[in-house]
């Protein structure tokens, strides 16, 4: 708040985030957890072996359709046994498990906009 009374620019403040710190820093150190974050953010809702797949193929760095299916599984499981019920509990995101899938809350956007931010300030800066 401080911050936008001091500045010239007339750039609305974004909303914060209602996530506890510590929380929101254990989320912060997961990449696979950041890159779901970004995703269900842009998607708004997606299965979870959509979100899997988009995952995985950003972190081996190729398409989709180029996965190998070992590649999506790795990704699939550690998905479904760790991170999504990290997010959820978090708020962050809402995983249904009953018909499989992942949803942005109102917390999904501020959350992915302040680790960016955070990762713009920071040495190394991708989020």
């Amino acid at each position: 708040m401080l911050k936008r009374l001091l500045s010239n620019d007339d750039e609305p403040e974004p909303p914060a985030v209602s996530v506890p710190f510590d929380a929101l820093l254990d989320i912060a150190q997961s990449e696979r957890r950041r890159q779901c974050l970004r995703t269900v953010n842009e998607h708004g809702r997606l299965e979870l072996t959509d979100l899997a797949e988009i995952v995985a193929a950003a972190e081996v760095g190729t398409d989709r359709d180029q996965l190998q299916s070992q590649q999506r599984k790795r990704v699939y499981v550690s998905l479904y046994q760790t991170h999504i019920a990290k997010l959820d509990n978090t708020g962050l995101v809402r995983w249904s498990q009953t018909n499989g899938t992942v949803c942005a809350t109102a917390e999904t956007g501020p959350a992915v906009d302040a680790l960016n931010d955070l990762a713009d300030r920071t040495t190394g800066g991708d989020c």
